[in-house]
């Protein structure tokens, strides 16, 4: 993993990140978002296969999309981290994102992912959740980080699990039944194992990673 940005971005936890970083994988850009590019966004979040696991199906409105842009923006300019947008190297069109925001009411931060349907079956959820987890852990340096899923979303679940997340728990929220898991910074760092992209076909639909109300999701994702 790479990491780059602009001439005078703070890299220490809590100050105001106002230039660009991008995160590197093999294949992958993570990089910030620009609220203009909700549009860009706009294909994924209202393909119903892809909001499968996170509305049921049903698709983003424009002012849902737009806000999680906007909030995405505002993390990162606050806090250092968001749900990073994901380009592949090969074509520099967004194809999703991955990283860590907030759950609801949640106080712990919550890493997700989303992928547009094309894509999925190529490990690049994986690749991308590692890169983002190993950010979040040693340059923002959070404590904590919970992922949240619908049960049936095998996928996801997979992908926590090669993240090292552990299930923490099953509840309920608006009538969905849920599990929660989660990776402390001591367990990130006990990991006898580095972190790494097994290049498996298992991720057959890597999208469906509940997000918050306001971003509008299966659940939910901030």
């Amino acid at each position: 993993m790479r990491l780059s940005s602009g001439q005078g971005l703070c890299l220490e936890a809590g100050c105001l990140h106002n230039t660009r970083m991008i995160i590197e994988t093999e294949r992958l850009i993570l990089d910030t978002w620009q609220t203009s590019d909700w549009a860009a966004f706009r294909p994924i979040a209202t393909d119903p296969e892809v909001m499968r696991y996170i509305t049921g199906g049903v698709p983003w409105t424009d002012d849902q999309i737009r806000s999680f842009v906007e909030r995405q923006v505002k993390l990162y300019s606050e806090r250092g981290f968001c749900r990073w947008k994901l380009l592949p190297k090969a074509t520099g069109e967004m194809i999703g994102f991955c990283g860590v925001g907030f759950w609801r009411d949640a106080p712990d931060p919550e890493i997700g992912w989303w992928l547009a349907r094309r894509y999925w079956g190529r490990g690049l959820a994986t690749e991308a959740a590692v890169a983002a987890l190993r950010d979040a852990f040693e340059r923002v340096r959070l404590e904590r980080i919970i992922s949240v899923a619908m049960p049936e979303n095998g996928a996801s679940i997979r992908i926590m699990e090669k993240l090292g997340l552990k299930l923490e728990c099953e509840f309920e929220n608006e009538g969905l039944r849920l599990v929660r898991y989660v990776i402390s910074r001591p367990q990130y760092f006990s990991r006898t194992q580095p972190l790494t992209r097994p290049a498996t076909a298992d991720e057959s639909a890597v999208a469906g990673h509940p997000l918050p109300k306001g971003e509008g999701g299966k659940s939910t994702a901030g």
